[in-house]
């Protein structure tokens, strides 16, 4: 379907935080024997070479539809309750990112969305930066409920977006919110 301006609905996110990770990519082995040697030091996404897979895991699988496609929804029902102007959204859940690796287990990914909506005939047009820190604890690498001999170790990350949108203001004509 083309796009046609003032009808069409989109909502566009672009990572604008370089997902470049280390080459040094961990494995499970890697989380359980900094388990053992690291000291309780804490890892960030970036050093270990996970930023990219949990940045996009996130934004386009976590849960059904991923968190880009419910922020745009999100968003987009704020905008109709309170019209033009700035808008913020801040947001924080926990996910499942064993698909990335089984170490991450359950993280959580907390942020705000800062933007601005304007209305151009019967659209909202929605821009705006998003920030997004993910953490998460390394803990009990046998599964047991114990810690024995380890040390526990926060997992953290940080990535920011931009969104841009064009949304129907009529809800039950529009594909979001």
């Amino acid at each position: 379907m083309p796009y046609l301006p003032g009808e069409t609905e989109f909502a566009h996110w672009e990572f604008t935080t370089s997902l470049a990770s280390s080459f040094d990519r961990w494995t499970n082995w890697d989380f359980v024997q900094h388990y053992y040697t690291g000291g309780g030091r804490g890892v960030d996404l970036l050093e270990i070479g996970h930023l990219r897979e949990i940045a996009e895991y996130y934004a386009y699988q976590s849960r059904t539809d991923g968190a880009f496609r419910r922020l745009a929804d999100q968003i987009a029902a704020i905008a109709r309750a309170q019209g033009a102007g700035a808008v913020q959204y801040p947001y924080d859940g926990t996910y499942k990112f064993k698909n990335v690796a089984f170490s991450h287990g359950d993280g959580t990914v907390s942020g705000v969305f800062n933007g601005k909506v304007t209305i151009q005939g019967d659209m909202f047009l929605i821009s705006g930066d998003a920030y997004f820190d993910f953490t998460d604890v390394f803990a009990d690498t046998l599964n047991i409920g114990v810690e024995p001999g380890g040390t526990t170790y926060p997992v953290t990350g940080h990535w920011t977006a931009t969104l841009h949108a064009e949304i129907l203001i009529d809800a039950t004509k529009s594909e979001y919110g």
